[in-house]
């Protein structure tokens, strides 16, 4: 009895699994993702152009990047409940940056004006309604200038979470760890990351593509997100590879480089 009731169980998962990825799949080729950046210079930087961890996160380091070309730059922050502010730092307790605690204020205030900007929010997730909701509101006031809303991505493994942010007019990028592409649960958690995407109204997907011999942006991954606007980082400083990622149509923005300090900007699939 016992293993008729499994068998049961497993039939109808694996049927209603296959029945909303077919209708996923279908949606999401039909999705209008104009909205979402796609400039033929997709390599941005990683917490900018620097020479020392310490400038990592700086606004001399942001400003390095857009100085040699980049036309967004990737920054790590925390939304600090107690002050209502937005911080610029990797680590917490917050890492000071020439002396004092730098806000994204100031950040977007002393970078310029035109940039792109992908924000790692890193305690998007472990915020409660309330606090979301203070957030926002600082957020939406902060991008009032130069129209930063349309330019700003945040990124949180979250969906739930993060979809509230998408409600809000917020352009959003669903972290999540691809399997690599010798694990035989490769394409179930693609698919499963998929659906999250699609149900909870993400704006985009990121993830590391990993090791060039066994990479987590596999072929298998690639096939399961396909049309959907992907961010990838941690990408390999190859150049053959690089001119591959550069000539897909899904990837939008890339960080190349893990734990360094790469220009690679003039890496691109612009028309010459």
């Amino acid at each position: 009895m016992i293993k008729k009731i499994l068998f049961i169980v497993i039939v109808s998962f694996t049927f209603l699994y296959n029945l909303a990825l077919l209708y996923v799949d279908e949606n999401i080729a039909d999705m209008n993702h104009d909205n979402i950046y796609n400039n033929c210079n997709k390599v941005w930087s990683a917490r900018g152009f620097y020479s020392s961890k310490l400038e990592q996160n700086t606004v001399s380091s942001v400003n390095n990047a857009f100085s040699n070309g980049n036309r967004g730059v990737e920054i790590d922050l925390y939304y600090d409940v107690a002050m209502d502010k937005f911080i610029v730092s990797h680590d917490k307790p917050y890492l000071l940056k020439d002396g004092k605690l730098l806000s994204l204020e100031e950040m977007f205030l002393k970078t310029g004006t035109g940039h792109y900007f992908w924000l790692d929010y890193k305690n998007l997730d472990r915020l409660s309604s309330s606090q979301t909701q203070s957030a926002i509101a600082r957020l939406n006031k902060i991008l009032e200038v130069d129209n930063l809303k349309e330019r700003v991505y945040l990124e949180g493994s979250n969906p739930i979470k993060l979809s509230v942010y998408t409600q809000n007019g917020f352009k959003t990028i669903f972290a999540f760890h691809a399997l690599k592409e010798s694990s035989i649960f490769t394409s179930v958690s693609s698919n499963i990351y998929k659906l999250a995407y699609y149900f909870f109204d993400i704006s985009a997907i990121a993830t590391q593509y990993g090791d060039i011999k066994d990479p987590k942006y596999s072929k298998i991954t690639q096939e399961n997100l396909k049309s959907i606007p992907t961010f990838l980082f941690h990408v390999p400083d190859d150049e053959k590879l690089l001119k591959e990622l550069l000539n897909q149509e899904d990837i939008r923005v890339m960080l190349v480089g893990r734990g360094e300090s790469l220009n690679r900007a003039d890496r691109n699939n612009c028309q010459k």
